[in-house]
């Protein structure tokens, strides 16, 4: 090989060299930029929400959304074995004592987290500092009585308990240890999907920024590994509303609402939580109505455990329909299975991610929905 052709080669590898390193500069500068744009600015954060995201949505999410599967859990997947490999080629580099091929291969890792991290700060990252949902829909959250919580339990309650005759139901066979569930809620004869969409359009009639275009729901096909980790649902930088389809019935529909409201741009857990309850009751089918309240029911049943004491919180759930006990019930057993340290990690990880992206109170932000739900009930009874 002659010097002219040799001197090509290395004049190619060294301009492809430094667009590499310009590509991973610009990214870095263009992620920083709008995160400190987005931290120290909520009109930008808002602004950017309301027009730059929503259009993401409206064509990369529609986009994605004809992929009949999770996009994400398929990155999820590439990245696991893409470590493997990794591993393999730094401990290869280093019998092999190439340890340049080590810095190359760290650069090209660092390219694709860099790349990671700007679609997470484009397509969800920036709305964490948008304006509260609290701001569109009138809400003032007060700090109020526990009278006022275990009203709010009681009313919540008779809603659900009057939903139980129309609810569809499926039998249930014993476990092997010989508990009995009996009948359980079951979403058997409900296209949830399409049920869900329609939901958070009709909610989006009340509350402008909810409406447009949402993109399928994607079932998680690995969702028995989100279960160990105590996930019902996760959105991120793929745009896809996913979620955990191995849960029992009543939380499934909730939670496809409250992935879908991560999609209109509300990133916070406890008003993605209110938006799908909101979207549930205000739905047409009384199976997402039922799946809404008994989620919210939840939330206010162990609030009222905390601030009220064990025998109140007895006292309602002895007024609870037969029914709903063995919903809850039937819950309650399907978690037990997955009570592992590896739910502790995942929580934990998850509760340095809440922080990490501005909610403060980490996991515990799931407990300030009770917060919003008080709040339309004091509007709703004042």
């Amino acid at each position: 090989m002659n010097n002219n052709i040799k001197a090509k080669i290395k004049g190619y590898f060294t301009k492809r060299r430094k667009l590499y390193y310009i590509y991973m500069a610009t990214l870095l500068v263009i992620t920083a930029g709008l995160n400190i744009a987005a931290r120290h600015s909520t009109l930008f954060a808002e602004w950017y929400s309301t027009h730059i995201y929503r259009a993401l949505v409206t064509t990369a999410g529609r986009i994605v959304g004809f992929l009949p599967f999770s996009l994400y859990e398929l990155l999820i997947i590439c990245g696991i074995a893409l470590l493997f490999f990794i591993i393999y080629r730094i401990v290869y580099f280093i019998i092999k004592k190439r340890c340049r091929r080590i810095l190359t291969l760290f650069a090209r890792v660092l390219a694709i987290l860099l790349t990671v991290l700007a679609l997470f700060t484009v397509n969800c990252g920036i709305n964490y500092h948008r304006k509260p949902f609290s701001y569109y829909s009138g809400l003032t959250i007060t700090r109020q009585s526990t009278d006022m919580l275990v009203a709010l339990c009681r009313s919540l309650i008779a809603e659900a308990n009057a939903l139980v005759p129309y609810i569809d139901t499926v039998e249930v066979p014993d476990d092997a240890d010989g508990t009995h569930y009996g009948s359980i809620f079951s979403l058997k004869n409900t296209n949830t999907h399409d049920e869900a969409i329609l939901a958070m359009n009709k909610l989006g009639e009340l509350y402008p920024v909810l409406s447009g275009f949402y993109p399928n729901p994607k079932p998680v096909l690995f969702s028995k590994v989100m279960s160990y980790e105590f996930i019902t649902g996760v959105y991120s930088f793929t745009i896809e509303a996913n979620y955990n389809n191995d849960v029992p019935d009543y939380v499934k529909a909730y939670t496809i609402c409250h992935e879908l409201s991560h999609l209109r741009g509300f990133m916070r857990e406890d008003e993605a939580g209110f938006i799908a309850y909101l979207a549930c009751i205000h739905s047409d089918n009384v199976n997402l109505q039922y799946s809404g309240i008994l989620n919210a029911l939840s939330y206010v049943m162990n609030s009222v455990y905390s601030n009220c004491g064990a025998a109140v919180y007895t006292e309602l759930y002895k007024s609870m329909d037969a029914q709903i006990m063995r919903d809850y019930y039937y819950d309650s057993k399907y978690w037990d299975k997955f009570e592992t340290p590896v739910a502790d990690v995942a929580d934990a990880v998850n509760n340095a991610y809440l922080v990490a992206n501005a909610q403060t109170d980490g996991v515990k932000s799931y407990g300030r929905m009770v917060d919003l739900l008080l709040a339309r009930y004091s509007s709703q009874n004042n």
